[in-house]
């Protein structure tokens, strides 16, 4: 490139970026071992975001915006809107027709992405981005939409008063980043290791500073004045060793970073999205080498479609994919996803978003959808299809949106106590109840106390596969903690040992049960066991699994292992094992190896457990005590 400057340019680069960002995207939410930080390709969006739509409306000279405001938001409108609202609405239909158990959840979650608040949505009814009981709903990945729509709207009017106030840009660009630096703090201190990160991670506040980072490149490294003239041998070679490094960097942190490390919401967030900042600036730059292979066609051509891809790769998981393959991909599943994904995205970027682009909103109705009963025999056969379809579709979908047509079995987790206490024989059992706490259960607070009648433990002939023989040196005591898993198996566990203390809450993680352990303080004692279920709700820190076993040293200590369809079962069961293998007195209880080829253990959800699974579970837990 020359050094003429233009009001715009295309790097096709930046293509290449957006390629490699939605790719690495697609491989988290396919949960590849390799792709840990894929979840990164957001932030990578989010950067580019505010550098393209900054450099776009900065002028060339003087305090005056490139673009007025109104032709500004037409043109997001027009870019972001059509292709969204097609996906939603399908995807709407699709459930009602073959997955009506998401109804009660996805009415919510369709009206909230139509409206772009789906972020603030997702946090207030406490809908994880790791986490969700059954199916996740397949429009969470509109999350992301819904903050860079927010910030369409907002930025445009704080970037003309910050011209207008400021005059400099160089002065306009400190304040940026003050801004950019002040979020990354309030994620740093809303954040609390071990519980769920969604608030910090979907909060338009929290997320800002990827945006404003990208607002901030704009000012201080204008598109429109990139050039090659005048620029030394030496600022070349430093320039593409930088971008090398940076990409480097990138590569490296989609590999190894995962979404439950403290470092990442303390600061490592904000700093690979500065390295993705160098990364950017330097491929705009004319002399990238980096640039030239980024602007390799195929890359280009999925960079020009990531906005498609991105949209429809998440329903086409979701809806496609069973419960008990989620965490455990199946490779030919993928292959027909991914050739499905490619060719909806290439249909959304010919079909709908191109010639939105070109024509307007108005033209391309006229075109695609006014019937013509005189003209309908000359029309071509895509014409014919999008006049029958659309109305049929807009149909089915307000019927569904307005509770018209009704909802298949929901979630199995809503018939569920939230929390379940069985109280054992002995006279020393007299566990305290736990005092209120913010938890991540997604249902109003509700505890049930079960008083469950001593009940023989079943006979040989009765169920013999589920009868070990019980040691003669059974324990005085035996306590039971855990989640929603452990209330499934509270009666038949209470069935197995009468004399067990069992206490499960729904949505209980480790961080919790760390300050439940001392009103059972009693029980650390050397002829007393510890039964502890947890991970199916999240990851925790080493910290907190160390200070929650030592406040059972003294006691056996068997610790049951999660078999959960989702991204952190792999780590917690690590984790698990380590600590078994690290003390004596830990016995690991292996349900993961028990349960991953039987969904039929599994409620539709996934999660909660059928008969079978209690039986499975109960019997792998008595054979571990009363070996």
């Amino acid at each position: 490139m020359s050094g003429k400057s233009l009001n715009h340019r295309y790097i096709p680069g930046l293509d290449g970026i957006r390629a490699l960002a939605v790719l690495a995207v697609i491989a988290y939410h396919f949960n590849f071992s390799w792709a840990r930080g894929g979840f990164l390709g957001v932030d990578i969006f989010f950067v580019l975001s505010g550098y393209l739509i900054t450099s776009t409306m900065l002028p060339l000279k003087g305090n005056q915006l490139t673009v007025s405001l109104k032709k500004f938001w037409i043109g997001r409108f027009r870019r972001l809107l059509p292709a969204a609202y097609v996906m939603i609405i399908t995807s709407f239909v699709w459930a009602m027709l073959f997955h009506k158990e998401l109804l009660h959840t996805l009415r919510g979650d369709a009206l909230s992405s139509i409206f772009y608040s789906s972020n603030w949505w997702f946090i207030f009814h406490k809908l994880s981005y790791f986490d969700s009981f059954g199916s996740p709903s397949p429009l969470k990945n509109l999350w992301s939409l819904a903050i860079e729509e927010q910030f369409y709207v907002i930025w445009p009017l704080l970037l003309m008063i910050g011209l207008y106030v400021v005059k400099k840009q160089s002065k306009l660009a400190k304040i940026v980043f003050i801004g950019a630096i002040c979020s990354a703090l309030l994620m740093a201190i809303l954040y609390q290791p071990g519980a769920d990160p969604s608030r910090v991670y979907y909060g338009t506040d929290t997320r800002c500073f990827e945006l404003l980072i990208g607002c901030w490149l704009a000012l201080i490294w204008p598109m429109k004045r990139l050039s090659s003239q005048k620029l030394s041998i030496n600022h070349m070679k430093k320039l593409n060793s930088i971008s090398f490094i940076s990409f480097t960097i990138f590569l490296v942190s989609i590999m190894y970073v995962d979404e439950f490390q403290t470092f990442l919401y303390r600061g490592g967030m904000f700093l690979f999205c500065l390295n993705a900042a160098v990364l950017i600036a330097c491929v705009c730059h004319p002399v990238s080498i980096l640039g030239r292979i980024l602007a390799w066609k195929p890359l280009c051509w999925i960079g020009s479609r990531s906005y498609g891809i991105y949209l429809w790769h998440y329903p086409v998981m979701v809806l496609g994919t069973p419960i008990h393959e989620i965490g455990n991909p199946s490779y030919w599943r993928i292959a027909l996803q991914l050739v499905l994904i490619v060719t909806i995205a290439e249909c959304s970027y010919r079909f709908i978003e191109m010639p939105i682009r070109k024509e307007g909103f108005w033209a391309y109705y006229r075109k695609y959808f006014v019937f013509n009963k005189k003209k309908w025999g000359s029309l071509t056969f895509s014409r014919k299809v999008s006049t029958v379809m659309a109305p049929l579709f807009l149909l089915v979908f307000f019927t569904g949106i307005t509770g018209v047509v009704g909802e298949g079995q929901q979630s199995s987790k809503d018939s569920y106590p939230t929390a379940i206490k069985i109280n054992g024989d002995e006279p020393t059992a007299n566990p305290i109840k736990e005092p209120d706490k913010t938890t991540d259960n997604p249902s109003p607070s509700k505890e049930e106390e079960v008083d469950v009648p001593d009940i023989e433990t079943p006979k040989p002939e009765e169920n013999e596969t589920n009868v070990v023989p019980e040691k003669e040196d059974a324990y005085q005591n035996i306590l039971a903690i855990g989640d929603s898993v452990m209330i499934d198996i509270a009666t038949s566990l209470h069935k197995v040992f009468p004399n067990i203390t069992i206490d499960g809450k729904i949505g209980r993680q480790v961080s919790q049960a760390v300050k439940l352990a001392p009103n059972y303080a009693s029980y650390n004692q050397s002829n007393n066991a510890i039964i502890i279920q947890l991970g199916t709700n999240g990851y925790f820190t080493n910290d907190q699994i160390d200070t929650l076993l030592a406040a059972f040293a003294h006691a056996d200590i068997y610790l049951v292992n999660t078999r959960v369809p989702r991204s952190w079962e792999g780590k917690v069961n690590a984790s698990l094992l380590q600590k078994s293998e690290e003390h004596e007195n830990i016995t690991l209880i292996d349900w993961h190896a028990a349960a991953l080829n039987h969904p039929e253990y599994f409620a539709p959800d996934g999660v909660h457990l059928e008969k079978k699974g209690v039986e499975v579970l109960t019997n792998l837990i008595q054979q571990s005590i009363n070996k």
